[in-house]
């Protein structure tokens, strides 16, 4: 199990992830911060025009990818948010 971490830039300034979460592979941790921007995509409070972005991180720091909130998913909308 390896510590990753899912900083999050909202209007421009980043929120620290300072607990993290431990996964068995980059690939659950990318799939955990993907799910954190659905969360917020489909929260009807979320400003869609803050250009958030769900970074997922390991524990030297190096960045494994990016998640950008884009929108609020409908009912029944196959869409997610990148």
């Amino acid at each position: 199990m390896q510590c990753y971490y899912s900083p999050i830039i909202h209007n421009g300034q980043l929120q620290a992830d300072e607990v993290g979460e431990l996964f068995a592979s980059a690939e659950l941790a990318i799939q955990y911060g993907a799910r954190v921007a659905r969360d917020i995509a489909n929260d009807p409070e979320h400003d869609r025009a803050a250009g958030t972005v769900i970074i997922v991180v390991d524990a030297s720091g190096a960045e494994i990818t990016r998640h950008r909130v884009e929108r609020r998913a409908e009912a029944g909308d196959e869409g997610e948010a990148q």
